[in-house]
């Protein structure tokens, strides 16, 4: 019955120890973005458990082309988590500090507890300030590109792409497994966008092909095309992977969330790894998960690079929750210039591939604050992140 009906029997102890050490461990993209959402701690452990099978480590051209295009935004994402924890620690102080209001702090409290906010601000920004030097001097980027040396597989043809969309349309229409979770992706600017996950499907089966190797697939995606869930417990990869691979390899393939996968690289190399670390993995999948399906409005975040009296710098990130026609997103001066500046702005990651379907323009009618407007020249604005890079410069100052 095993033989027959493979893809509904787990592996036994002694074929999971076969296929560590036969198999070739495919990573996708999403294990490498949260690299730069984790802790040092929880980050290293990730990277030593992958250095462990760097030999037999591999990335499909279709996980690199993602993790490229997204890496930029997800570091301004989680710049953005730490000016939120700034403000609402200063936020608190200022209230607990009010005399007009309650609640109130005792005044013998009140300078231990503002020399504490005061301390974890400066941490806090030390650690803002580190990661946003990663869109410079990015050791993730350094890591993977030291990782998949030589190990990154190739992109398909063009005719081989309109194939595969041919073949995803029959596909997902009767929910074959991966990818039809994402068949309602827009296509104006890229027309395989909605494929990705199965394109990536296909470059790992033909890589195992090549190779005559079995594969293991890391991925922190948690969706339903691809994962066997019951009663809200994954039980492993859909049935129909496990078959289809077989078929098409005569191989045997298995995947781990990256949760499962240290865990598992610890046992095999009889090593442990602390209940933090994967709690905080566990924690941050299942924060991505909701960060990207269940918000329904624009959030706007701001980091300020440069602020001097006549010119300031920095990124806004706009987000977009769900498909609109339109969306503006407002960002501050800090501090006010004297007069209205000299503004632009330049688009520098979008969920497009290609940015011009999308019109932007912008304006600062006041000293304070700016406005960004975005507009999509076909159909709707993709749901995800829009970051843009602003310049603001007094004119005196820039004709001095």
């Amino acid at each position: 019955m095993r033989s027959i009906f493979i893809g509904h029997f787990r592996p036994t102890n002694d074929e999971f120890n076969i296929l560590w050490n036969e198999a070739i461990f495919a990573i996708d993209a999403n294990v490498l973005l949260n690299l730069y959402r984790y802790s040092i701690n929880t980050r290293q452990e990730l990277e030593k458990a992958l250095t462990s099978v760097k030999e037999k480590a591999f990335i499909t051209h279709q996980a690199a082309r993602e993790f490229l295009k997204n890496r930029s935004t997800v570091t301004a994402g989680q710049a953005s988590e730490y000016t939120k924890a700034i403000k609402t620690i200063n936020d608190l102080l200022a209230n607990l500090s009010s005399n007009d209001r309650h609640p109130f702090l005792p005044d013998s409290d009140l300078p231990a507890f503002a020399k504490y906010s005061q301390d974890l601000v400066k941490t806090l920004e030390n650690q803002q300030h580190t990661l946003l030097q990663k869109l410079t001097d990015d050791e993730v980027l350094d890591f993977a590109e030291t990782l998949f040396e030589g190990k990154t597989g190739g992109p398909f043809s063009n005719t081989k792409l309109d194939e595969i969309a041919k073949l995803g349309d029959i596909r997902y229409q009767n929910e074959v497994p991966p990818g039809y979770k994402d068949g309602k992706k827009d296509g104006v600017d890229d027309p395989y966008r909605k494929y990705g996950d199965l394109i990536l499907w296909l470059q790992i089966i033909e890589q195992a092909k090549s190779l005559g190797k079995p594969v293991i697939f890391i991925t922190d995606d948690k969706k339903e095309d691809w994962w066997t869930e019951q009663s809200g417990r994954t039980i492993g990869p859909r049935p129909e992977l496990i078959e289809e691979f077989h078929k098409e390899t005569k191989q045997k393939f298995w995947m781990y969330t990256v949760d499962k996968f240290i865990q598992e690289s610890a046992r095999i190399s009889k090593s442990e790894v602390s209940d933090d670390v994967i709690a905080e993995i566990i924690q941050v999948s299942l924060h991505t998960k909701i960060d990207t399906f269940d918000k329904s409005h624009i959030e706007v975040s701001q980091e300020v690079l440069d602020s001097e009296k006549d010119e300031q710098t920095g990124f806004l990130n706009v987000h977009l929750t769900g498909p609109m026609k339109y969306a503006t997103g407002t960002g501050k001066f800090l501090p006010a210039f004297a007069s209205i500046p000299k503004f632009s702005i330049d688009l520098i990651n979008s969920p497009y591939s290609d940015n011009s379907v999308i019109g932007v323009s912008s304006g600062c009618g006041t000293p304070m604050n700016f406005n960004v407007h975005m507009k999509s020249k076909h159909g709707l604005l993709e749901e995800g992140d829009y970051l843009f890079m602003y310049t603001a410069v007094l004119k005196n100052a820039e004709l001095g």
